[in-house]
This record gives structure tokens, sequence and C-alpha cells, in this order.
């Protein structure tokens, strides 16, 4: 008889999901930042569940990585 295996697609076989990140008690999501016109590049920054990205003291956004 053949034995299959478990199909990577299969949800049983995945793992839990990663809890969301959060700042001062407000869930975050990924969002592209382009900033090259002002010098700060392109990087995936943190924004908040109102569509505002996550600054820090001299309003340059937060790398979603950083937090």
């Amino acid at each position: 008889m053949l034995k299959t295996s478990k199909s990577k697609n299969d949800p049983s076989a995945r793992g839990a999901a990663q809890p969301a990140k959060m700042i001062d008690g407000k869930k975050i999501k990924p969002a592209l930042y382009v900033g090259t016109a002002v010098g700060h590049g392109r990087y995936i920054a943190a924004q908040d569940e109102s569509g505002k990205l996550v600054a820090d003291r001299e309003g340059r956004p937060i790398a979603y990585r950083d937090v």
C-alpha cells in the first residue's frame, strides 16, 4: 500500500500564527514607506490600525523589524 505524507498546504500541518506586534497597546501592521525624496530610503515601516505611520522622536517612521 502506498503511504502518503501530509501536504504542505494542509492547514492542520501548519504551526500557530505569530502574535501581533504592538506599540503602546495598539496593534501594528507592516506598510511600505518610500522616503527617497527626503533621504530616508525605502523600507517596511510600522503602521497602526488607523493608518498612521508610527514615528520616532525625530518624526521618521519606525521600521517594522525594529518593533
